[in-house]
């Protein structure tokens, strides 16, 4: 986070991150052993950049695919709780999507079908869940 704003995206990728550990199994690709998507959001103190998915790298020696998602004070600031949600929920499957594209196009085998199934259904339960704690 870019500062001290209050600011609904904190409080909500708690809740998103136990969401996707419960339903996304595994990273279904026998490269690595993870997506690491780092959020990046705008406040007082630091801004990122534009909005959007950036820096995507694939550190095949230590097994992680990872791709940061850029968030504007601009763009969160007037959201509300359930725009909030449906716009992480949006930014994380394409950020995860930009990732098992560019593991396919190293010719890497992602289980997509799968991994995607329980995206959603960790996205499904994210978007209807009322308690964000």
């Amino acid at each position: 986070m870019g500062g001290t704003d209050p600011c609904l995206v904190g409080t909500l990728k708690v809740a998103l991150y136990r969401l996707l550990a419960k339903h996304v199994t595994s990273a279904h690709c026998h490269a690595i052993d993870e997506y690491a998507l780092v959020l990046r959001v705008d406040g007082s103190l630091d801004q990122f950049g534009d909005e959007g998915l950036a820096r995507l790298r694939f550190a095949k020696k230590r097994r992680y695919i990872t791709l940061d998602i850029q968030v504007p004070a601009s763009v969160w600031k007037p959201m509300n709780e359930a725009q909030t949600k449906l716009y992480l929920a949006k930014q994380v499957k394409a950020a995860i999507q930009a990732c098992v594209d560019r593991l396919v196009s190293e010719k890497h085998a992602v289980n997509e079908s799968l991994l995607m199934a329980q995206l959603d259904a960790a996205l499904e339960e994210f978007l209807v869940k009322q308690d964000v704690g």
